[in-house]
């Protein structure tokens, strides 16, 4: 059985090689240019730690997967070449990653998120196609074209909390 807890300082060792084989992960299935330059860093990772907004998902007392998780304005969203449904107040999934020992990491953490009552928000590249089948299986809608900081285009899709199905509640 899966759980999810806040992410605490002392996991960042385990984090960071999380985010190391996802790279690579992500390299080997014809993604070689979303998580680029170390991205995402252990500055960002601690300062989500710091937030509030960093999530392990545990496999018994092993950690399996992190995610952050923020309720409120994302603001690569203000900009989308195309449209959001709405204007409701939502939250945004960013930096999910498995560390590859446990099935249903993903489908942990939106559980999770839906638990807050909001509309879930995500982005990801082109090039992702694992989580792009994701995306797609759980009934996300897909939105349009955001830009992250850097500059690089992603494809933005939402679930709305009331559409999600029973499956979330």
């Amino acid at each position: 059985m899966l759980t999810v807890r806040e992410a605490h300082p002392s996991d960042i060792g385990i984090i960071t090689g999380i985010f190391d084989s996802a790279r690579q992960f992500m390299a080997a299935s014809g993604n070689a240019t979303q998580w680029i330059d170390g991205y995402p860093t252990s500055e960002i990772v601690l300062q989500d730690i710091a937030n509030g907004n960093c999530y392990i998902v545990m496999q018994g007392e092993t950690i399996a997967g992190v995610f952050t998780f923020i309720v409120g304005r994302e603001p690569n969203y203000d900009n989308i070449d195309g449209r959001w449904p709405d204007n409701k107040p939502y939250g945004t999934i960013h930096r999910l990653a498995s560390a590859g020992i446990a099935r249903g990491i993903a489908d942990s953490a939106l559980d999770f998120c839906l638990k807050a009552g909001v509309s879930i928000r995500i982005d990801t590249h082109a090039d992702n196609s694992p989580m792009l089948k994701w995306i797609e299986s759980r009934g996300f809608r897909y939105c349009g074209i955001i830009k992250v900081e850097n500059g690089t285009p992603r494809m933005a899709f939402v679930l709305d909390h009331e559409s999600a199905g029973p499956a979330f509640d």
